[in-house]
């Protein structure tokens, strides 16, 4: 399993004019942003739980978050 989701959308802007976009996007889990940021000598690092871009260190990250705030000291 890749965490990778490719594919096609197609939007209308304000004008009418219909654009179409290739996606490309990769998801993380924690363990493997964790491990990234210590490849790169971060020596802190806490990921915490969003609620669609409400980010709050006060919210523990739970399996119904779909974005997670992630702070890192070096």
């Amino acid at each position: 399993m890749t965490f990778r989701d490719r594919h096609m959308i197609q939007i209308e802007d304000d004008l009418g004019n219909t654009k179409e976009l290739k996606c490309d996007e990769r998801y993380y889990v924690p363990s493997e942003i964790t491990w990234l940021l210590k490849t790169l000598d971060f020596k802190v690092i806490d990921i915490f739980g969003a609620k669609l871009g409400a980010f709050s260190r006060q919210d523990k990250l739970t399996t119904e978050d779909y974005e997670m705030l992630v702070i890192a000291e070096k």
